[in-house]
């Protein structure tokens, strides 16, 4: 397993983000197996050069590489690409993995067959800047048949309404060494900027409150979708509304996002 020497733009990391624990983070994100095989299958179905962006702690980037595809995972965050290099050790999984920021990178001319970013990431951008970044860095990776695939949560308009002064419980986890712990949240929505700022309280049983973390997510509505994709030069192709590749309908919780270069003219 290498980590390869490549040209990104990275900028400070936040403090305290979720990602410096991904101790912490990895309890509230379990394996999904349904997840884990649509990514597998749709990316089978392109070719075996997988480009695994937001891949956090290898989530999915390992299932993908056991699956037998050759896969470069890449994330901003230096702690979680070290979880995803200790778990990939203790699996004796191979695997690439690259610190980057996907609004802005470059991989050294090389091309995937499919390039993903799964579990909501694509929500961590924010700005019509963001999305126009991500969207160009991603079709200069694409092979001329490749596929940028990726989920996201529709907009829950009673959710975005809620009472920004209202603490939420969300879960409760086991960690190793701290025990039972709850995980709280508020939330507070900007509807001008279409971000939903959501903090995340962590008690543990003998301390309340002991880590609190940012976690503002975009809220991306289905008519704005393909003007995003095409602002970056790609086109949306194909969308679902679940991983069982249903269509997309009003009753749906996520659209999944399957998009390929622009013709050429």
């Amino acid at each position: 397993m290498r980590a390869a020497n490549l040209s990104t733009t990275i900028p400070p990391m936040e403090q305290n983000s979720l990602y410096d624990r991904p101790d912490l983070y990895d309890l509230m994100a379990p394996p999904d197996r349904v997840l884990e095989r649509f990514y597998v299958e749709i990316a089978r179905e392109r070719g075996g050069r997988v480009l695994d962006l937001a891949c956090g702690s290898g989530r999915l980037t390992i299932p993908l590489a056991q699956a037998g595809l050759q896969v470069v995972g890449g994330d901003l965050s230096a702690e979680m690409l070290a979880q995803a290099r200790r778990r990939a050790e203790v699996q004796a999984v191979s695997l690439e993995l690259v610190r980057l920021d996907m609004r802005d990178f470059d991989l050294e001319g090389r091309t995937f067959d499919t390039i993903i970013v799964a579990m909501n990431s694509v929500l961590h951008l924010h700005s019509l800047d963001d999305f126009r970044g991500f969207f160009r860095s991603a079709g200069r990776h694409l092979s001329p048949q490749g596929r940028l695939v990726f989920d996201a949560f529709l907009p829950d308009i009673a959710m975005l309404n809620a009472d920004p002064g209202r603490r939420e419980l969300i879960g409760t986890v086991v960690h190793d060494e701290l025990g039972a712990i709850m995980v709280e949240e508020t939330a507070r929505y900007d509807p001008l900027t279409q971000v939903r700022h959501v903090d995340w309280y962590w008690s543990s049983e003998m301390e309340k409150d002991f880590w609190q973390v940012a976690l503002p997510m975009r809220s991306i509505f289905p008519q704005e979708m393909p003007l995003l994709v095409a602002s970056g030069g790609l086109r949306l192709i194909e969308r679902f509304g679940d991983f069982d590749r249903s269509p997309l309908a009003a009753g749906s919780m996520r659209q999944i996002c399957v998009c390929a270069p622009m013709p050429a003219p």
